[in-house]
């Protein structure tokens, strides 16, 4: 008897089961996957400016700014970008630190490109008079969400370094990149990027860098920008710190396109 009433019970279980499953409506049983991101502009183009300054007290100025373009065809892709920060203390600069890129990239697939970049750099005041970065690689297009997009870089390259102390050096080393995008809103979105140069003829002359900004529009042409930058040398000049790390925030004016990238 009790075995009778446990298969009846299993029996009624199975049929209330069988009953909510085919309740279900089949997108909760197997979610559409989220649309592909819009075709991005032709073009576009944005210059950012930031000042603070005291007196008093005390007399500081800091002074950045930063520039980007973007250019895009239907297999290819080319981007500049600079940054400059100036620090005075009563007279005194404190910190001084110029950046410019290039890079241009050729859709091979929908995943995967082959790219080329040149990177230049002035920081006196952490050791560095000049320093070029010369790489040739891959580019991955890993993550195409409508809300979400993850881009990654693995390039090797010619690192020539002119520091302030010691000898000029010319080390062979890779880029390994990843960078991550994240729509907040219509107006605002974020970025992430995390990018490692291991050197391969001096393996503890590694070094990282790590950056997060967030802008968001004000208008159509004006957007407000913060960031946060953070670099480590892991065998800096001597006499100079390993970490390093800059918090900006400034006003942007952008520009782009009416139209959009065709598809190849």
């Amino acid at each position: 008897m009790h075995r009778s009433r446990f298969m009846n019970s299993a029996r009624h279980v199975s049929t209330l089961l069988f009953c909510l499953a085919a309740a279900i409506p089949v997108h909760a049983q197997a979610p559409a996957a989220a649309p592909p991101p819009p075709p991005p502009p032709v073009w576009d183009t944005q210059v950012g400016a930031a000042f603070v300054g005291t007196s008093g007290n005390s007399d500081t100025t800091t002074i950045g700014g930063d520039f980007s373009l973007h250019r895009r065809w239907p297999v290819w892709k080319v981007e500049a970008t600079a940054t400059a920060v100036r620090t005075t203390d009563r007279g005194t600069r404190t910190a001084e630190r110029y950046l410019g890129s290039f890079r241009g990239d050729r859709k091979l697939s929908s995943i995967v490109g082959l790219t080329a970049g040149e990177r230049a750099e002035r920081d006196r005041l952490a050791g560095m008079a000049f320093r070029s970065i010369t790489d040739a690689g891959f580019s991955w297009a890993l993550v195409r969400d409508a809300g979400w997009t993850v881009d990654g870089l693995t390039a090797v390259a010619l690192n020539h370094e002119q520091p302030t102390l010691g000898p000029d050096q010319n080390h062979p080393i890779a880029v390994l990149q990843a960078l991550s995008k994240v729509l907040l809103g219509p107006a605002a979105d974020t970025t992430q990027r995390f990018t490692f140069y291991p050197d391969f003829k001096a393996s503890d002359a590694y070094r990282a860098e790590a950056e997060v900004t967030a802008q968001a529009a004000m208008n159509g042409r004006i957007a407000l920008k913060i960031g946060y930058l953070w670099r480590r040398s892991n065998a800096p000049t001597p006499g100079f710190m390993k970490n390093d790390s800059t918090a900006t925030a400034s006003v942007v004016v952008r520009w782009k396109a009416a139209t959009t990238v065709p598809a190849p």
